[in-house]
């Protein structure tokens, strides 16, 4: 089953409606369309964007401690997180961005390695992004 188009809405507005976040528009649109492709059945999204939502506030509040980043993507950093937050779930969703005077600029967020390296589709696909 894949993920219906008024979903996708809502999750788009639910993320660009978050406080203290900034993000380029054409990449939040990639980033909810690849979480949609890591987990087309819907219940299972939705769970994906509540996950992201709740990371990208924590980012906004300072209450992570995320990793450096370096090489292409010197001065942001990652913040590693579960999908659902139990004992033993692997942290395979991130969230690259970077504090600014008043917000987070956010570069991306989705899952670790699908549908490709979050890294690397971050860094060719800079020209879209912040």
């Amino acid at each position: 089953m894949a993920v219906s188009s008024d979903l996708l809405r809502s999750a788009i507005a639910r993320i660009s409606s978050l406080p203290s976040i900034r993000m380029a528009p054409e990449a939040l649109v990639e980033d909810v369309t690849l979480l949609a492709k890591v987990w087309p059945n819907e219940d299972d999204f939705a769970v994906a964007v509540a996950s992201c939502c709740r990371a990208l506030e924590q980012v906004a509040s300072g209450k992570v401690t995320p990793d450096a980043l370096v090489g292409s993507l010197d001065g942001w950093w990652s913040h590693h997180f579960q999908l659902r937050r139990a004992q033993g779930e692997k942290a395979v969703l991130r969230v690259v961005f970077r504090p600014r005077e008043g917000y987070v600029e956010v570069k991306g967020f989705g899952h670790r390695f699908k549908p490709a390296d979050i890294y690397h589709r971050i860094v060719l696909g800079s020209e879209i992004r912040l």
